[in-house]
């Protein structure tokens, strides 16, 4: 089964605009990092060692529903990541090599034939990381990403770590609002410290969270506006501040306004999409 030409485009620029609007991110190789315990307190920094070399699996799953046509979008990756230097702001110079890439498009159980614009396999890019986990710039390529898209890709790798120490049960948030050429996002992410234990033999603290944001954004086909609602959950090597394991699921609802190529009118429709996004330390 093939899809029309207007659906596809309109496929593909949700699933864009869905990627972007949460990273559950992932850091690099455990090498030993700082840890302060302050009256139970722990306080989690990114410290990963100049050489130290690490590969992660992911996959992320968009499902998504246009017109009465529900769609799967499965994508998987593989990564290296290498640390190249520490810049003298301090912060961490990180190469990203994508290993292996493959996307699916599913509707009712048949594959469908599918094209992804995005072409990342090959690809290398360089990201500039604080120790906080933040993606402070990215400088490279890929195929099918604008330069919006490319810095997404790569905070799907990272993880944004609290600036101050926290206890298990206790919770802080963080104020979302990044504009972008193409999309606004505003809202709020809450996260909680729920325990600490071992994972593969590596100590972890174990954060899940939760993120509501009002999205408006454009594409090619027209205006999207909508609420994302996100739950998650993470596991971070406490020396050294990596990802072991990460996952989350999202629910985007809103409307697309735009005009129908096949009647040349314009329309406003319900859209929806589902995601399901998963990141593993490999070695």
């Amino acid at each position: 089964m093939d899809l029309p030409d207007h659906f596809k485009t309109v496929l593909i620029s949700v699933a864009l605009f869905s990627v972007a609007l949460l990273s559950i991110r992932c850091s690099s190789s455990p090498p030993p990092g700082e840890v302060k315990d302050k009256g139970g307190k722990i306080k989690l920094c990114f410290t990963p060692e100049v050489g130290a070399v690490s590969k992660y699996k992911g996959s992320h799953t968009r499902e998504k529903n246009f017109s009465g046509m529900d769609i799967s979008l499965v994508t998987t990756y593989r990564v290296v990541q290498s640390v190249k230097a520490k810049t003298k702001e301090g912060n961490n110079s990180i190469r990203i090599k994508c290993l292996e890439q493959d996307t699916k498009m599913v509707h009712n159980g048949e594959t469908l034939d599918y094209k992804n614009p995005v072409k990342a396999e090959g690809k290398t890019i360089e990201v500039e990381v604080s120790p906080m986990g933040e993606v402070k710039g990215v400088k490279g390529f890929i195929s099918g990403l604008s330069k919006d898209d490319l810095k997404s890709f790569a905070e799907n790798w990272f993880f944004e770590l609290p600036e101050k120490p926290y206890g298990i049960g206790e919770s802080w948030q963080k104020e979302i609002n990044d504009s972008t050429e193409n999309m606004v996002v505003k809202g709020i992410s809450e996260f909680t410290l729920e325990g600490i234990e071992s994972k593969d033999g590596i100590e972890v603290a174990c954060i899940s969270g939760s993120a509501e944001m009002d999205i408006v954004g454009k594409s090619e086909r027209g205006t999207i506006k909508g609420t994302n609602k996100t739950a998650f959950k993470a596991k971070i090597a406490i020396k050294g501040g990596y990802i072991v394991t990460s996952s989350s699921n999202s629910e985007m609802k809103g409307k697309m306004t735009g005009i129908n190529p096949e009647t040349a009118k314009e329309e406003t429709r319900d859209i929806a999409s589902f995601s399901h996004d998963k990141v593993e330390f490999i070695e």
